[in-house]
C-alpha cells in the first residue's frame, strides 16, 4: 500500500488515517482496526483498501494509542465511548459529501463502529460492519487473556499474530511490522494504562449489552470467521437478533480476516453497503 498516510489535529491529540478512493462517491466507508498491542490502520486494512477505493471513498485511521496517532487513553468512558469520540471528532475535521457513512471495524474497532453506529454521536452513521467485534459477548476467556499481554518480543509480535489471524507463519513482514509498532513511545504504555481499574469503581458496568443494542436504529452487520478462536461460534447470530436491523454472517477465516483473507471481507463488506438505502434502512 503506496498511499501516504495523512495527519489531523484535534486540539493537542493528532489523528494519522489514509484517505483514499474518489471523494465524489456516494458513499464513505470509516475503517477502525484492531486492538490488540501493535495494531495499525495498515496492518489491518491493507489488503482491503485498495479494492474497496475502486468504489468507495475509504478513510482508515490509527486510533489513539496506535501508529502515527497520539498515545493517550481515557479514564472517565468506556473504551468504546471512548474511540468513538475521537472517530466522530476527527471525521468532523474533514470534508466527505458523501450521501452514505458507513463505519468498518475488526475486533475491537467492530465494537466501537457498533457503539457509535448506536449514539450517532452527532454524526451520521448510516451503517456498522463489525467484524470479530463482539461488545464482549462469547469471548473465550483465556485467549482473550492471552491477547492482553505482550512482551514487546518479535516472539510475542508472532503470538499476538497468530491469534489474529490462521496462521502467523507466513506472515513474517507483518510481524515485523507489528513489533515496530509495538515499540512507539506510549503505545505499550497506552494500551496498558487502559485496563488499569481504580479499588472503589463502580461495579454496577454499563447497561446490558442486549438493552444497548436494542436501540441500535442503523443497520448492522457481525461478521465471524469460522476458525475463530478468540470468540465461541454463534455469537453473531446472538447478537444479529439483539439489534432492530441486524444482520450475521460467517466467512472463512479467524479473528480476523480482514488482514489474511481480505477478498471475501471486501465483498462481504460491499454486498452490505450496497443493501443499505439512503435512509440508512435494508433495501427490500
Amino acid at each position: 500500500m503506496n498511499d501516504q498516510m495523512l495527519s489531523a489535529q484535534l486540539g493537542a491529540i493528532k489523528i494519522a488515517y489514509y484517505d483514499v478512493g474518489p471523494r465524489d462517491a456516494e458513499d464513505a466507508i470509516v475503517l477502525l482496526h484492531d486492538g490488540a498491542f501493535g495494531s495499525s490502520a495498515k496492518l489491518a486494512w491493507e489488503g482491503v483498501m485498495p479494492a474497496l477505493a475502486e468504489r468507495f471513498r475509504v478513510i482508515a485511521l490509527d486510533l489513539v494509542g496506535y501508529g502515527g496517532s497520539s498515545k493517550v487513553t481515557f479514564f472517565d468512558r468506556p473504551p468504546q465511548a471512548a474511540h468513538g469520540d475521537v472517530v466522530s471528532a476527527f471525521f468532523a475535521t474533514l470534508s466527505v459529501p458523501a450521501a452514505r457513512v458507513h463505519l468498518v471495524g475488526s475486533s475491537f474497532g467492530g465494537s466501537t463502529a457498533v457503539t457509535a453506529a448506536r449514539t450517532r454521536y452527532g454524526q451520521p452513521w448510516t451503517s456498522a460492519v463489525s467484524i470479530g467485534g463482539s461488545l464482549g459477548h462469547g469471548r473465550n476467556g483465556s485467549a482473550f487473556d492471552e491477547l492482553q499481554r505482550y512482551d514487546q518480543s518479535v516472539d510475542d509480535a508472532r503470538r499476538i499474530t497468530g491469534l489474529l489471524v490462521e496462521d502467523a507463519s507466513r506472515w513474517d513482514d507483518h510481524v515485523a511490522e507489528r513489533h515496530a509498532n509495538g515499540l512507539l513511545p506510549g503505545h505499550w504504555e497506552a494500551l496498558s494504562a487502559a485496563r488499569v481499574r481504580a479499588p472503589q469503581r463502580d461495579a454496577a458496568g454499563p447497561p446490558p449489552l442486549a438493552d444497548r443494542l436494542a436501540k441500535t436504529e442503523a443497520p448492522v452487520l457481525f461478521v465471524e470467521g469460522q476458525d475463530d478462536q478468540l470468540l465461541v461460534p454463534g455469537w453473531t447470530a446472538e447478537l444479529a437478533e439483539m439489534a432492530p436491523h441486524g444482520r450475521a454472517v460467517t466467512i472463512p477465516g479467524a479473528h480476523c480476516p480482514n488482514i489474511d483473507r481480505p477478498e471475501g471481507v471486501v465483498d462481504v463488506i460491499m454486498e452490505f453497503v450496497e443493501s443499505v438505502n439512503a435512509e440508512g434502512r435494508i433495501k427490500s
